[in-house]
């Protein structure tokens, strides 16, 4: 068959077809586009999936008159100029296709204006051919139109889904750009309604409250770390927000949206035993490294990366994904308010004057605000109005006076009785605050909250006074059906699980007594095992592997080896499955054996943790407490699921239907 030059008109399909699969497709180049022309508003309208209409229209430097037919030719473009500029690309398109494989499969209508311009340009294409260009009175900016997508490919127009289905492909795409560029104040309309609208004040709590809604973004753990020339910065979704898929995964490298297999492990390695298995952490982080460390120009849609030594900043970014964890502790009683997140969803605008506006503190005024009808663009919300506490006059509405003594019930009268009885010393020492730990009581709330001082006691001997220690400001109420200990403070009621908080425990013990190098047990008769020439070879090379499993060997003849000391966790009848499994996976990789040290950790902690059921002892309770306060660890079990739950006292109220 004789060979012949493609005809213009196929070339463009074919290379439209590595660029456009589908309408959400054209949005993401649209959107990159504008982000590059500097706009800081977009909005994306839609109907038919895409399909049949599609806009974007921003608010950029435009398009000179001069320039506008010359957008339109196959690899023109005003972001990269020499060959050399690949290893330092700092824009989010480069290539110059996106327009002409858009154009050479719809109708295309563009509007254009570049600032200091007193007109704009309209210019309309159809399948690539028949431009037409024309002068007209537009603002600052572009818009562009695409209508009948893949209206001259009818194959490729038939592999398209549903309107629906591609409609929640183009709401993933402005989702993720949103996450991507919370200083860009984007908004999705689809088939008329108003799906997504970001504020663009630069703020990523804000962008992720537009996208997933207010209890997702005041529960989001954040980031911002560096080493070196890498810096990573973000919202991690652990807990209650981890989801069944990684969907959710919004991954940025130098502001481009990607998809990278890389930061997904590190991330999920990092909150491992911070989610429940088989759930994915969610997350919207930003990587930030020299443009020359990495390749972009990997991927036809520019959706993938390649970076000069994977392994190198696998390391790195773990360690600073680690960051966004330090200080944690299994049980948080004593929070700090004043740096809650509180976000609330703003229905009207408030007309507040300028010198009122304070975006780091808390509105101290309490005149009502005079509400007016929402406009168009709502504000961003103030993540940072604390709701403002009850004041003392509004928490004692008692006729009874604050200085009046307490009054006991029945049960507490019975306690002290008993108490004095084994004498009026120590009866003494036990006041009413002291009763309140065993009983119900009527003490204030400030009680409560506060850490209470025991009494002085006088010392027989030398008249002084000593002092007991502070009492934590917590207090113990008790323990439902044998399983969740009801613990109150802070205004809060707090349910835990005590097998996962005695796991959790027992697990940060087992773990640190193998990373220090105390994980070994002597055997009082060592193991002799005879294994075949390659393994005993491959026993040879990792012995300092093995040492550091918990393993002491060494070769004992030509063909055996001896096993003096084991890793404790492994002290059952049958070594020898165990020991095999650990060699065989040194074949593997050289870590291999963290993990399964891990999982074998996690099974010893859970057989030995409390069970749900077992009843406890005040004095057992108040040691798993005190534990959790001071054990530096993740408030889940190893496994991923919650410690504990905390329902505030706001909650219970509207429970009860006491607030609104």
């Amino acid at each position: 068959m004789p060979i012949r030059v493609l005809d213009a008109a196929v070339v463009g399909r074919i290379a439209a077809g590595e660029v456009v699969e589908r309408p959400s497709s054209v949005v993401k180049e649209l959107l990159e586009n504008a982000i590059d022309a500097g706009a800081t508003a977009v909005t994306v309208e839609i109907k038919g999936g895409g399909i049949d209409y599609l806009r974007v229209t921003d608010n950029g430097c435009g398009i000179e008159p001069n320039q506008v037919r010359l957008a339109f030719e196959n690899h023109a473009t005003s972001k990269l100029q020499t060959a050399d500029q690949l290893d330092d690309i700092r824009t989010l398109g480069f290539r110059g296709e996106a327009l002409p494989s858009i154009a050479s499969v719809s109708h295309v209508e563009m509007t254009t204006r570049a600032k200091g311009q007193d007109t704009g340009v309209r210019l309309n294409i159809d399948g690539g051919a028949d431009l037409r260009v024309k002068e007209i009175g537009c603002p600052e900016g572009t818009t562009f139109v695409m209508r009948d997508l893949f209206y001259n490919l009818p194959v490729r127009r038939a592999f398209l889904k549903k309107p629906g289905y591609e409609g929640g492909l183009v709401g993933d795409v402005v989702a993720r750009m949103i996450l991507g560029n919370p200083g860009v104040a984007m908004r999705y309309i689809n088939n008329g309604t108003n799906v997504y609208h970001s504020f663009g004040d630069g703020k990523l709590r804000h962008a992720v409250f537009a996208v997933y809604g207010k209890a997702t973004a005041e529960q989001m753990v954040e980031l911002d770390a560096c080493e070196g020339g890498t810096r990573i910065f973000g919202l991690i979704g652990i807990g209650e927000l981890a989801k069944a898929t990684r969907a959710h995964q919004a991954f940025f490298i130098n502001g481009r949206a990607v998809r990278c297999a890389m930061l997904s492990r590190a991330l999920e390695e990092v909150c491992r035993s911070r989610v429940t298995v088989g759930m994915y952490p969610m997350c919207a982080l930003n990587l930030v490294i020299p443009p020359a460390s990495v390749d972009v120009n990997v991927h036809p849609n520019k959706l993938e990366v390649r970076f000069r030594d994977e392994a190198v900043m696998r390391d790195v970014v773990e360690r600073l994904l680690s960051s966004a964890f330090e200080g944690e502790k299994v049980l948080r009683l004593e929070t700090d308010r004043s740096s809650d997140v509180s976000v609330e969803r703003v229905a009207a605008v408030r007309q507040i004057t300028p010198a009122a506006i304070d975006a780091n503190k808390p509105e101290k005024t309490g005149a009502p605000l005079r509400e007016v009808p929402a406009p168009a663009d709502p504000p961003a919300p103030d993540f940072h109005a604390a709701e403002k506490p009850l004041s003392r006059k509004t928490e004692n509405k008692s006729p009874r006076k604050q200085e009046k003594p307490i009054q006991l019930d029945v049960f507490q009268r019975v306690v002290r009785e008993e108490l004095q009885k084994l004498g009026a010393a120590q009866g003494d020492a036990l006041r009413e605050d002291r009763l309140s730990d065993i009983a119900p009581s009527e003490a204030p709330a400030s009680t409560l909250r506060e850490p209470v001082k025991a009494p002085p006691s006088r010392d027989d001997k030398t008249g002084a006074h000593s002092f007991e220690p502070a009492r934590p400001s917590y207090r113990v109420i008790g323990v439902a059906l044998n399983t969740y200990i009801l613990v109150e403070a802070n205004d809060s009621l707090v349910l835990i699980d005590q097998h996962a908080a005695h796991e959790r425990l027992q697990y940060e013990r087992f773990m640190s007594q193998l990373e220090a190098g105390r994980g070994s047990q002597q055997l009082l008769t060592p193991m002799i095992l005879r294994l075949s020439a390659r393994e005993t070879a491959l026993i040879a090379d990792n012995l300092d592997v093995l040492k550091e499993t918990g393993y002491d060997v060494e070769p004992f003849g030509e063909t055996d080896i001896r096993v003096r000391a084991v890793p404790f966790i492994l002290g059952k009848a049958d070594l020898r499955p165990a020991f095999m499994d650990t060699v065989n996976a040194l074949n593997r990789l050289r870590n291999a054996t963290i993990d399964l040290r891990r999982a074998e950790v996690m099974q010893m902690a859970c057989k030995s943790a409390v069970k749900g059921g077992d009843p406890l002892s005040r004095d057992e309770i108040e040691a798993l407490i005190r534990q959790m306060l001071e054990t530096g660890a993740p408030p889940t079990c190893p496994h991923g699921r919650p410690v504990m739950k905390v329902i505030t006292r706001r909650e219970l109220e509207k429970l009860f239907k006491r607030v609104q």
